[in-house]
């Protein structure tokens, strides 16, 4: 019987010489046998399913043949899946067809995304070659499954077979709340020292057939809010749509990869658009603990460093450079470790979770409400916040612009963490803003933010180099081109807050 349904689960990976521990723990709660597990992944050519989020897949389960389909949903943990049991027996990889989807809601996504694909336009693409060891755990809602797979996944490319090893962790919830998958990783995360890692075997396989390390660091997606029935589904999309962006970076960067300037980067900007996110969900009584409010301002300060070393890596010593001036070389830079040490870090993954968690709550000011009165109060009130809180931010910056000449470094860059906030609310909320006004408002803002933001990594670059400039006197031509370039930046930024301020506020 093909059976319809969502897929929560949380993957982890963990140190190699945890392997033989965690073998052992399933084991003690029931997985005693090992089940083997071969698949083949299909799609097109240039990979049209995998661009759309969604993987096909041919699995050999024991001597049955199941045909798998799944699709994204706004949780970053969740996924809709849709499996049909196969007549087929044997070895031999079966004939597939899209049409065993297509009443279940993936298959209906598939059309709604790829409305013109059929089922001889599909090849095999990649292959895994999985050993499952599993065991289902009662909890006290519910039950969940422990999968720990060891294997590989192959591709054969036009230069031989490509291959790449396979070695997680999955913790699926079977039945029950989400929350328990939750608390069993925390466990191990702690217990283990594994780390939260969102990239499936179907992501990791069309990268191997790309010939490819890794996805592009994912920026943050647009959302739309127009169909929105209550404040609990509002404050579940904002959330994922910021998870969504940080796990993926972190996962990356997690994996110990070479060049993660733009995965830090965006990693960054997921974070800070959490930390935009919360001061709206604070309004609400909806909050982060204590301890997750420390950890996440240690972590974000952590990840500062490299934005700023990448500052004068990047940008500032090519630029030196060129107009015959020396390299500056700060031993800071290469003391800084990779920076998979601080998300991996117990205390960022716990932080993890616990955003993970807040968007599955539904405490009592959440609570979907049948009196459709009250859901259009509730956001009606949340629109108030943000029309609030944006008109603040205006305010703050207009009341600062007059005398801008006047001002000290750390209030223009106080003025640009406000309007960070603000851009960061107006991608939010786009959909509660007047589309004519938008365009030009957001286009100043971001305009601003640019010299805003390039003013603070000279003042910053500033700082550094005239706590060197005794031990290195080279260090003098790079001070003194910053300081007259500082001035530069300055101009701009009070040009570019002035324009903004003339410009009409879109928000109601």
């Amino acid at each position: 019987m093909p059976t319809n349904n969502s897929e929560f689960e949380i993957k982890l990976l963990f140190p190699d010489n945890r392997l033989e521990l965690i073998e052992k723990f399933i084991i003690s709660k029931g997985g005693i046998r090992r089940q083997h597990l071969q698949a083949a992944y299909i799609d097109t050519p240039d990979f049209l399913l995998t661009k759309a989020g969604i993987s096909l897949r041919l699995r050999k389960e024991g001597r049955q043949w199941v045909q798998t389909l799944k699709a994204p949903t706004s949780n970053p943990l969740e996924r809709l899946e849709h499996n049909v049991t196969l007549g087929a027996t044997g070895n031999a990889i079966p004939n597939w067809s899209l049409e065993l989807h297509q009443n279940h809601e993936p298959g209906k996504r598939l059309v709604k995304q790829l409305p013109k694909l059929r089922s001889e336009d599909l090849r095999i693409c990649y292959q895994t070659d999985i050993w499952r060891r599993k065991a289902l755990v009662n909890t006290r809602q519910g039950l969940i499954e422990y999968a720990l797979d060891t294997g590989s996944i192959y591709s054969e490319l036009e230069t031989g077979m490509a291959i790449t090893p396979v070695r997680e962790l999955e913790i699926e919830l079977k039945q029950g709340d989400p929350h328990d998958v939750l608390q069993h990783a925390k466990n191990i995360i702690k217990v283990h020292k594994a780390y939260i890692d969102t990239r499936s075997k179907s992501e990791r396989g069309f990268l191997l057939a790309c010939g490819l390390k890794d996805s592009p660091a994912l920026r943050a997606k647009s959302i739309s809010l127009k169909n929105i029935k209550n404040k609990h589904e509002l404050v579940q999309l904002l959330i994922h749509s910021c998870l969504a962006q940080v796990l993926a970076n972190q996962s990356v960067i997690s994996g110990e990869c070479e060049n993660y300037s733009e995965y830090l980067h965006q990693l960054r900007v997921g974070l800070r658009r959490l930390k935009v996110l919360f001061k709206y969900l604070a309004r609400h009584d909806i909050f982060i603990g204590d301890e997750g409010s420390d950890a996440f301002k240690r972590a974000f300060d952590r990840l500062g460093q490299y934005r700023d070393n990448d500052y004068i890596t990047s940008i500032l010593n090519p630029t030196l450079l060129s107009l015959g001036g020396p390299e500056i070389k700060l031993s800071s830079i290469k003391d800084l470790p990779n920076p998979s040490l601080i998300t991996r870090d117990q205390e960022f993954q716990f932080l993890l979770l616990e955003l993970m968690s807040i968007g599955l709550s539904r405490s009592n000011v959440l609570d979907e409400l049948e009196d459709g009165k009250k859901t259009k109060e509730e956001i009606a009130a949340f629109k108030k916040t943000v029309t609030k809180l944006l008109n603040g931010g205006l305010h703050f910056v207009s009341d600062r612009v007059s005398g801008f000449s006047t001002l000290q470094d750390e209030e223009i860059h106080s003025i640009r963490k406000k309007m960070k906030f603000m851009r960061y609310s107006l991608e939010f909320f786009k959909d509660y803003c007047d589309k004519k006004k938008y365009s030009k408002f957001f286009k100043a803002i971001s305009v601003a933010s640019e010299y805003f933001g390039l003013f603070n990594d000279i003042c910053v670059a500033i700082s550094r180099i005239e706590g060197l400039i005794q031990d290195d006197s080279n260090l003098l031509f790079a001070l003194g081109w910053l300081k007259a370039e500082r001035q530069r930046a300055r101009e701009l930024c009070e040009k570019s807050a002035k324009q903004l301020i003339q410009a009409e506020a879109p928000w109601a």
